[in-house]
């Protein structure tokens, strides 16, 4: 659930190009670190939790973010 929302929001915000691998990270997907930096804030905002910077690195893939995701508790609505 959480890899097809954060692969929509590369694809939309961050202009990765479809079809997203969940399992590449995102220096494979080419986000750069700001772009990486501005992902974690919407995540913290949008789902009220904290993402340490190294829990979201470039090594970090889409499919490791979403598990943490899910383990932090946080909630996709409808």
């Amino acid at each position: 659930m959480f890899v097809h929302y954060l692969s929509d929001i590369l694809a939309g915000t961050y202009k990765v190009p479809a079809p997203i691998d969940p399992d590449r990270s995102f220096q494979q997907l080419e986000v750069d670190s700001l772009s990486l930096a501005e992902l974690g804030a919407q995540l913290e905002d949008e789902f009220g939790i904290t993402i340490e910077e190294e829990e979201l690195t470039p090594a970090t893939t889409v499919t490791a973010l979403a598990e943490f995701l899910q383990a932090r508790g946080a909630v996709l609505t409808a």
